[in-house]
């Protein structure tokens, strides 16, 4: 019974750490996370293995090691950097790809006719924002860019 409980506990931890992965928008933490959790379901298989001598038990932990090393178990679970690179792909650009004025100060916030050091301001207000080293995307930020160059 006790065993039951031990799965059932780490499938509910699966899940929460699934979840926690799904909203982290860094790649290193994902990574460690999934190694992380690799190295735990191997000593858990290790452990049925040889000390319960629960061959099945075992055999689907080292299976679960394995996968989620690889990444196959977080796809599962929804929560792989596969889901968010194919969102931004889906996003297409308008066009031909080159950006007027008026969308390039749409994209700043900004109207009228702002001096350079006023767009300049924008751009790295807005950057600081949806850079993709603070969490944001690439396809915003390239945005951005186009849009500051555009103007400049």
């Amino acid at each position: 019974m006790h065993i039951i409980l031990i799965l059932a506990g780490f499938i509910f931890l699966l899940y929460v750490i699934a979840r926690f992965m799904q909203k982290s928008n860094s790649p290193r933490t994902k990574k460690i996370i999934r190694y992380s959790f690799a190295a735990v379901f191997g000593l858990l298989a290790f452990f049925f293995l040889i000390i319960a001598k629960l061959m099945p038990i075992g055999g689907i932990l080292g299976l679960l090691a394995f996968s989620s090393a690889q990444g196959g178990l977080w796809r599962f679970f929804g929560s792989g950097s596969e889901a968010n690179v194919n969102s931004h792909n889906n996003i297409r650009r308008k066009g031909n790809g080159i950006m007027t004025r008026a969308e390039a100060l749409d994209v700043l916030g900004l109207s009228g006719n702002p001096d350079p050091d006023t767009i300049k301001d924008a751009h790295h207000k807005m950057m600081l924002k949806v850079h993709p080293d603070q969490g944001g995307s690439d396809y915003f930020a390239s945005k951005l860019n186009q849009a500051r160059d555009t103007l400049l």
